[in-house]
C-alpha cells in the first residue's frame, strides 16, 4: 500500500506521526509542570493560574492549528487557516490580558491594602 502513496502522502503521514508524539511529550511536560507548581507556594495564586491556564490554551491552539494545516487541501485553504487561527489567537490574546491585568490588579490592591493597616 505504502507503494500507493505520493511522496506528499508519505510526509503528511510523517508529520501526523510526529504531532501525535509532540502531543504526548508535551501532556507530560503539563503534568510535570502542573505537579511543580502545586509543590510551590507560588503555584496556588490566581496569576500562576492563569498564566499556566494560557500557556496551555495556546499550545493547543497552536497544535489544532498544525493538524489542521495538515489536512489544507490548497494554499487558499491554509491561508484560511492560518487567518482564523491568527484572528482566534488575537482575541484570545487580549480576552487573556484582561483577564491578567485584572487579576493582577486585585493582588496589588489587596498588597497595598494589607500595607496600609
Amino acid at each position: 500500500m505504502a507503494e500507493n502513496k505520493t511522496p506528499a502522502d508519505l510526509a503528511r503521514s510523517m508529520m501526523t506521526k510526529n504531532l501525535e508524539q509532540a502531543h504526548e511529550a508535551i501532556a507530560g511536560y503539563f503534568q510535570l509542570v502542573k505537579k511543580s507548581m502545586s509543590a510551590s507556594p507560588l503555584g496556588a495564586t490566581d496569576q500562576t493560574k492563569t498564566f499556566r491556564n494560557y500557556v496551555e490554551q495556546s499550545v493547543a491552539a497552536s497544535f489544532g492549528l498544525s493538524d489542521k494545516l495538515l489536512r489544507a487541501k490548497d494554499f487558499q485553504d491554509v491561508v484560511r487557516i492560518q487567518t482564523e487561527f491568527f484572528q482566534t489567537q488575537l482575541k484570545a490574546l487580549t480576552e487573556k490580558s484582561k483577564d491578567f491585568s485584572d487579576t493582577t490588579t486585585e493582588t496589588v490592591s489587596d498588597v497595598t491594602r494589607v500595607e496600609i493597616k
